[in-house]
This record gives C-alpha cells, structure tokens and sequence, in this order.
C-alpha cells in the first residue's frame, strides 16, 4: 500500500517554509535598528532577543537561508515535474514545450509566494514580523549549521591551496551587498528614496574625479592684487562669496585667499592697510585626485577651500567643501543664493525637436534628453567641448556658426569672452532605408 502523500500536497508543504524563510528574510533587513532598541528599553524582551540573536549570528542566518532556499527550490522544481506527469515515451517536441512550460509556471508561482507576497507582508510591519517569527529563525539557522560545515571547511582549504586567506576578509560587507539592501529597504519604505540617494552617492564618490565637481577658473570669482580695496570691495558685494582666489601678475599665480569677513575687518580698522596681510595660504590639489580622498584631506587640513592644479601646475579650478557635500545631499542654497530655474536643456515647443542648450551641459545630460548618443571622447565632457573639437578653433565673440554633427545641426547663439555659452539644436529625422533597385522592380 503507498502511504506516501499526493505530490500537489508535498508542494504545499515545501511553499509554507519558503513563504515563511522569505519573510525572514526581507523583515530582519528592513526592520530598524533603533526601533528594535527602542521596544527593547521598553521592556519587550522577544526584541531584545532578537538584537542579541542578529549581534552574534547574522552570517549564519544569511548563509542557512542562502541553502534552505536553493534547497527548497529545487524540491519545488522536481515536485512541479513530477506533478506534469510526462510519459516517458512521449515525443520529443511535445515533452520539450510540455518541460518548458511546467518551469515558467513553477518560476511564476516560486516568485509569487516565495519573494513578492512575503516581501509586501513583512515590509508593512517588518519589526512585529521579525519578533514573531524569531523561534522560526533561530530554528533554520541551528538547522542549516551541519550542511554549511562541510562545504565551509572544503571552501577554506580550496582557497588555501590557491594562497588566499578566506579569513582575512571574512567579515566584510561588499558594496553591492549594502546597495542590495538598500534596494530592499527602500522597496518596503523602511529606507526613504532621499535616504538611499545619498548613499548611493556617497559609493559613487570614489570614482568620480574632482575635476568633475570643481568650478572652472573661467567660472569663478577672481580678485586681483593690483584692484584695490575698493574694486574688491565691489566684487565682494556683487558676489556674496565667502571666499576668493587672489591672483599676483597671471591667473596662475595664486598668492592667497581672501576671507571676505577677514576684509570686512580690515576695511573697518584702516582701508588703507596692506591686503596682503590678511590673505590665507591657499591649499593646492591635483585634478587627478578623487571626490572622496579630496573631502577626507580638505577635513584633516581643516581647508574650506582649495585651488585645483592641472599637470602643468595651472590653476584650473576652485572646490570647496559646500560643493563635495552638494555631491552627496544635492543642491545647497544660502540667504544669498537664488535657486537656479534656468534648464541647461529647454525644449523649445515652437520648433519641431529643437532645444535650447546652455553649453556647460554635461554631454550625459545632452543625450539623454535629446534621445541620442554622442561618441564618447575623452578630450571633452560638455557640449561647448562638442562644439570646439568639430570647429577645430575658438569663434571669436558675437560670431554664430553653424555646423552638423550627426543627426544634430547645431547653431551657435552666444559666444562671450571667447566662450560658447548658448546653442540651439535641431535633430534631422532618422533616414529611412532607401530601397534597393531590385525591390522596386515589379515582375
């Protein structure tokens, strides 16, 4: 007599501890440290458990549930097949569609009831999901400790022979883990959408070179030693910086930098006095040198303000800490400060797929919002250096080329103080196929 169960009642019995380990899963990610604290202060020792739990075998939980679901799916796929009932001596072609198609049900199903409703449950209240289900996770991650001790001790010994220490980093978290859990946590509103901005921007901080934050020198605010008090004190009062780059004799000679409360001070003693006197030492840093290394030395330098040198030694830009912090937080604005409502990119409504571009654009932006794509080339990153890399020269001021480049024709609007600021761009429609003489041929 077979006392065994029907299959669709052993598929049943494998989904209710995927559903529940999936609901581990996602509610101990999403549920907030300093809420569980808080219900521990309170008294509520289950949470005081968990913190405990979490604090001494997080690696263990997330390794028993990494098995327990391989595991369990692949119990689920063979169940599923053998609920398809094939017979053996079926066709090919047939047995294949009918395989075919009992996995993408089985997929379709696993993703319903083993990720996207445990996901949305336990999102909702993770910290009360997390506490309830704390016997069920203690329970799967002691079970899962005698199949992850073999295959650990012949990882360690693998990766010995080929000289590398599983120990030495064993502890660490990858960045695409933490952005994971980011992702996790921000599909269940545990982490807001600003909240995992920032930190995403925080990563991406290592790679972007400082050149690509820096104001440029034709950008900023120069005071010149031969001015005077009054011309800077003109400048000082039309701009509202809080401080400037002095220059000697060249825009490369770098002598200082004024802090204009510094000169306010000054000018309340004696205007007549010397300017030099109260300039600080400016603080130099190469182009080459990274955001996030930048920020960490402009700390322990205590410099609010540095002047950025090209290979040459050239002054090539201004950074300051408010502008490694905008990296991170976006836009910061002053009682001074009006926000910018001026779009580099506008597109003009009258004109059929024409923009108006202010050309410090970054050429990201510029294909993006056009829908193209511009050849990447490393000796520009903005739409003027587009527009001087296919002129090959410098227009002179008030002159208005006109030129094409691909799908874009491009004129010129403002050209001020050798600079192209402003250009109109009109995209031609894609060419059609021309057909060939032999599909126009009739018989």
């Amino acid at each position: 007599m077979d006392t065994q169960p029907p299959l669709w009642v052993t598929l049943i019995i494998l989904y209710i501890p995927t559903f529940l380990i999936a609901m581990i899963k996602h509610a101990t990610v999403a549920a907030g440290d300093s809420r569980l604290k808080l219900m521990a202060d309170d008294g509520n020792k289950r949470a005081a458990g968990l913190i405990e739990f979490l604090d001494g075998h997080s690696r263990m939980m997330a390794a028993s549930i990494r098995f327990f679901n391989l595991a369990l799916a692949m119990a689920i796929g063979i169940t599923s097949a053998g609920l398809a009932r094939i017979p053996a001596d079926a066709a090919g072609a047939p047995r294949a569609l009918t395989m075919v198609i009992v996995i993408l049900v089985s997929a379709m199903l696993y993703l319903f009831i083993g990720v996207f409703i445990p996901k949305g449950i336990a999102g909702k209240k993770p910290e009360s999901t997390a506490l309830a289900l704390l016997p069920f996770t203690k329970l799967i991650t002691y079970a899962g400790v005698p199949f992850l001790f073999v295959p650990g001790i012949l990882s360690k010994i693998l990766l010995k022979i080929f000289g590398i220490n599983l120990g030495e980093n064993a502890e660490d978290v990858t960045e695409e883990e933490i952005r994971m859990m980011l992702d996790i946590g921000s599909e269940s509103g545990a982490i807001d959408d600003d909240e995992k901005e920032m930190i995403h921007n925080i990563f991406e901080m290592d790679d972007k070179p400082i050149e690509d934050i820096m104001t440029h020198r034709t950008d900023a605010v120069i005071l010149w030693m031969d001015d005077g008090a009054d011309e800077w004190e003109k400048i000082i009062n039309e701009t509202n910086h809080t401080r400037y780059p002095v220059c000697g004799n060249a825009i490369d000679d770098v002598v200082g930098i004024l802090n204009s409360r510094d000169f306010y001070r000054l000018m309340l003693k004696d205007r007549n006095a010397d300017l030099k006197s109260i300039l600080r030492e400016p603080y130099f840093a190469p182009d080459s040198i990274k955001a996030d290394e930048m920020f960490q030395r402009m700390q322990t330098e205590n410099a609010h303000f540095a002047i950025v040198l090209d290979e040459y030694g050239g002054f090539c830009g201004i950074v300051t800490q408010e502008d490694l912090i905008e990296e991170i937080v976006g836009e910061l604005y002053s009682e001074y400060d009006e926000p910018e409502k001026d779009l580099e990119i506008y597109k003009i409504p009258s004109e059929k797929n024409s923009w108006l571009i202010d050309c410090g654009a970054e050429i990201e932006d510029v294909e993006e919002e056009l829908g193209i794509e511009i050849p990447d080339d490393d000796d520009y990153n903005t739409f003027a250096g587009l527009i001087l890399d296919i002129l090959g020269t410098v227009p002179a001021d008030g002159e208005t080329p006109e030129l094409t480049f691909g799908r874009m024709k491009i004129k010129v609007t403002r050209v001020q103080e050798h600079r192209i600021e402003e250009a109109i761009v009109t995209l031609e429609d894609e060419a059609e196929p021309e057909a060939s003489e032999e599909d126009g041929q009739k018989d």
